[in-house]
């Protein structure tokens, strides 16, 4: 496996101390979140020579994730629309620093629609995404947030192109009411392109969506892990880990690493 760590678009560093402290903590790649406030595409774009030098002076590759709010499938058309146009942005960012995939969010609740409406209405997003980013070869990823496997069957099967990016704390927090991280796992096993890890207590309010350092949480790693490797996963991890101490980054890659077997 590839393990990376998230250039949080809310830290303090500029984008090159983030590459140069991915590569002193030990991580393969950076995941660029193109997000403000600090790393909007108007501020990276005039950097993309820099961006990419760096990357491999330093030995490290990139994927590039986008804002957490885009919904591609919005039911309004309109703003459908400018949502995958902002994300063809991203895309044409992520060709020119030859990151290996980008992600987008799954949204199935909105206002009065109905989630299968909804699953279409963001099938038909992915659709135009894929044509942009077949051109390069590049994936488009989705990062599951609270759905279950059949949303997610459904949406794969709409659109087969799609990759699935599986990000282990939201799967915890929907265990309640969707389903379990194991089952992700082995439904998509053959579709799995990218994972998040990140713990959290399961369920939601103050004991949501926490992106703690492993172990701090109630997921047992030894088990995702196992199933990880079962499934025959070697692809790339982001550790999402959110502290302002990178000594919890630092000790959650420790961990993973020694998990793995490595």
């Amino acid at each position: 496996m590839y393990y990376g760590t998230l250039a949080d678009p809310r830290g303090e560093g500029d984008i090159h101390q983030e590459l140069r402290y991915a590569r002193d903590a030990g991580f393969d790649f950076v995941e660029i979140s193109v997000e403000g406030p600090r790393y909007t595409l108007s501020r990276l774009k005039p950097r993309i020579g820099e961006i990419k030098s760096a990357g491999k002076e330093l030995g490290l590759f990139f994927t590039c994730h986008t804002p957490w709010g885009w919904n591609v499938g919005n039911p309004y058309k309109g703003i459908r629309d400018a949502t995958i146009n902002e994300v063809m942005g991203v895309i044409g960012f992520a060709e020119e620093i030859e990151a290996r995939l980008v992600t987008v969010h799954m949204h199935t609740r909105f206002g009065l629609y109905d989630k299968k409406d909804m699953i279409g209405y963001m099938a038909e997003g992915l659709g135009s995404l894929c044509d942009r980013a077949e051109k390069s070869g590049m994936a488009i990823t989705v990062e599951n947030v609270d759905q279950g496997v059949d949303d997610l069957k459904r949406l794969f099967e709409l659109e087969p192109r799609a990759k699935f990016h599986l990000d282990v704390g939201h799967a915890n927090v929907s265990c309640k009411g969707g389903a379990s991280i194991l089952e992700f796992i082995e439904a998509f096993k053959d579709r799995l392109y990218h994972v998040h890890v990140h713990d959290n207590k399961g369920g939601h309010g103050v004991d949501g969506d926490l992106h703690l350092a492993l172990g701090m949480g109630n997921i047992d790693w030894h088990k995702v892990v196992k199933a990880l490797k079962g499934a025959g996963y070697d692809k790339t991890v982001t550790l999402e880990v959110f502290t302002k101490n990178r000594q919890y980054l630092e000790a959650s890659l420790g961990i993973l690493k020694s998990l793995v077997g490595e």
